[in-house]
């Protein structure tokens, strides 16, 4: 995809990693092109099945509760996930410069987990949960925040 004037290009190669608490999308910009860099995903279910409990009520009605301590240990090994993806790119030369997009709550989270050598190519981490957004929208969003 071309950068779309009056956006700015990426003189040197940036990987942008768009994330939510269980999905990362990557781009990497260069220049004015912008293109898909494949994506990670983790699942919240446990493998024994014991993450819901469902039921029926007194009155007859059905009732269906998650646990809420699986879903957070879900997003840690989402945060540490992606933490290892972000290396392993580092380390293939993929980019210079790190933008990221985390949910705002987890912010910190997200990036006291990343390899000191990944923290240091982080240029700019924008607390918004966007991977649903266009990627135009995106890097609309963040060179407004800049």
């Amino acid at each position: 995809m071309h950068i779309p004037e009056p956006l700015h290009d990426y003189e040197k190669p940036t990987l942008l990693a768009v994330c939510d608490n269980e999905h990362a999308k990557f781009f990497l910009l260069q220049d004015r092109e912008a293109s898909e860099s494949g994506e990670i995903r983790i699942e919240h279910a446990s493998k024994d099945g014991n993450d819901r409990t469902s039921g029926i009520t007194s009155g007859g009605g059905h009732f269906a509760a998650t646990d809420e301590k699986i879903e957070d240990r879900s997003e840690k090994r989402f945060a540490k996930m992606l933490a290892v993806e972000l290396h392993r790119r580092l380390q293939e030369n993929e980019y210079e410069e790190l933008i990221m997009t985390v949910p705002e709550p987890r912010k910190n989270e997200f990036i006291d987990g990343l390899h000191p050598d990944v923290r240091a190519r982080l240029v700019m981490t924008l607390g918004k949960s966007l991977p649903n957004d266009s990627l135009v929208d995106i890097i609309e969003r963040i060179q407004k925040t800049a």
